[in-house]
């Protein structure tokens, strides 16, 4: 097992509200078609973590589960919840019908949406406005002997669960496929604050979908973006590695589609992956049950 700086890490409470959608209405897909969208904010009664990321009518950048904003600052992005939540952080209702029930931190969408997850009869009690805390733990995370590697929104439990190893001095993570860094669109080279913002693969070339087969994705797989280096900022370095999770789905705007939040991220010859179709973090909290191979 992987030794870390766990013991050590600040364990710091965070808050956020369960924001309501935006309703902006019609938008204009890459062909200039007119399209309502919807799927992002609010409670997804249809979508949650380990579902896919594409095939939901009239859906565009869908997010799974429950979408929180913070709302100790003026803006989301600058809020606490948007740079010390990681990915495995307990996140806990405090407010409302629901008080009490709890699941997990999930992920964040572009400068305004984290996600958080509960389970399917906790929705039904879950009202906009709730109050949601999160027990943020993962800020500093660091592997013993590969402190170079920067790890990003990563709890140290999702760490763990995610069985990474140690080969000719590599480290060897599992994914569920390699997507070549050149497919990344919206987000690239767009702030050095790799934790308030992910980035998209682009899914507006049917071609180029098919030939990477991008709709078999599922919101939560844990996935490789060979040269990029995505510790502070996203954008090339050949032979680098970068980890990531699948955060949201499918767009039809130019530039656009599933989101990434980087996780790992590492110079050449620090990071080897290996393909498992299961690697998702639905089965390595818990959420969902592995199949049986």
């Amino acid at each position: 097992m992987l030794k870390t700086n766990k013991d050590r890490l600040i364990v710091t409470a965070v808050q956020a509200v369960v924001q309501p959608s935006g309703g902006r209405g019609y938008g204009s897909t890459w062909e200039g078609k007119s399209k309502m969208t919807l799927g992002t904010a609010s409670i997804n009664y249809t979508v949650s973590i380990g579902d896919p990321v594409w095939g939901y009518a009239s859906a565009d950048h869908v997010e799974p589960d429950v979408t929180v904003q913070g709302r100790d600052k003026p803006g989301a992005r600058d809020c606490a919840i948007a740079i010390l939540g990681c990915i495995g952080n307990e996140a806990r209702v405090v407010s409302g019908d629901a008080k009490g029930a709890s699941g997990y931190y999930i992920g964040r969408h572009a400068g305004a949406d984290d996600l958080v997850w509960f389970p399917k009869e906790v929705l039904e009690d879950l009202a906009l406005d709730d109050k949601i805390q999160v027990k943020a733990r993962g800020c500093g995370l660091q592997i013993e002997g590969f402190e170079d590697v920067k790890l990003n929104k990563m709890s140290p439990e999702l760490l763990e669960a995610m069985g990474v190893t140690v080969e000719d001095g590599e480290l060897v993570v599992s994914v569920v496929a390699e997507i070549p860094g050149w497919i990344l669109g919206a987000g690239v080279g767009w702030d050095a604050s790799v934790e308030v913002v992910d980035y998209d693969i682009q899914t507006t070339c049917p071609e180029v979908v098919e030939e990477l087969n991008l709709k078999s994705l599922r919101l939560g797989d844990v996935i490789a973006i060979p040269d990029h280096y995505d510790a502070w900022g996203r954008g090339r370095y050949e032979g680098a590695m970068t980890i990531g999770v699948i955060v949201h789905g499918f767009s039809s705007s130019g530039g656009h589609g599933p989101g990434v939040n980087p996780i790992m991220a590492a110079l050449p010859g620090k990071i080897k992956t290996k393909i498992d179709p299961h690697a998702n973090i639905a089965y390595y909290l818990g959420i969902r049950d592995k199949p049986k191979k």
